[in-house]
């Protein structure tokens, strides 16, 4: 006869670890990026530059962003030429502007440290305008974790907090509506001109 009672029910061992289900989630809370949308476009373009790079995050929005519009805007802005990458760099010294500000605000409140594990996602970098929207998805993300801490240190509103994120937000958002248009939608000086279709 073997050495267990076969009449005992699985879940009745006290000595018996039962495996946790395995969780959709991260470590962070976030589901982990699968696929990035625009990856076949992003494929089909010769770079100027070839590197990879390991973006760790930890916001919903860095999350959301990466998979849906990090590989569209690799892709528009390496195709990018004229006015439409004047309009671009504009668009970018305005961020970057902004996020020096902003995260010197942030690092000026007190916080109560906190310890939170990233994910992490593998971007091409075929284009040094992609590395400068890594590098402001990279900021956002600080200015998301020290305003974090400082709610929990209560030395900043959660409303205060959510405005800063916001405008935050809102201006990483204007580069993918930079790249949308072509660049002959774009005037030399980087106005973009209304379209044809519009017009009439």
């Amino acid at each position: 006869m073997s050495g267990f009672d076969t009449e005992k029910p699985e879940g009745a061992d006290p000595e018996r670890v039962i495996p946790p289900a395995p969780s959709e989630y991260g470590p962070s809370g976030l589901r982990p990026i699968k696929r990035l949308t625009s990856d076949d476009r992003l494929a089909r373009i010769n770079p100027e530059t070839l590197a990879k790079t390991e973006l760790h995050y930890y916001s919903a929005f860095a999350r959301e962003f990466v998979r849906s519009d990090y590989n569209f805007c690799a892709a528009k802005m390496t195709l990018a030429r004229g006015g439409k990458l004047m309009a671009l760099e504009a668009e970018f010294r305005n961020a970057e502007a902004f996020f020096r500000k902003a995260l010197a605000w942030a690092s000026r409140l007190h916080g109560r440290s906190i310890h939170l594990d990233p994910e992490a996602v593998t971007l091409e970098i075929k284009h040094p305008m992609s590395g400068r929207l890594v590098r402001l998805l990279t900021i956002y993300d600080q200015l998301f974790l020290k305003t974090m801490e400082a709610v929990v240190a209560r030395t900043v509103m959660a409303h205060d907090r959510k405005a800063a994120l916001d405008s935050a937000e809102a201006r990483i958002k204007q580069i993918p509506f930079r790249c949308i248009p072509d660049n002959d939608r774009y005037a030399p000086d980087g106005v973009l001109m209304p379209d044809a279709t519009e017009a009439h």
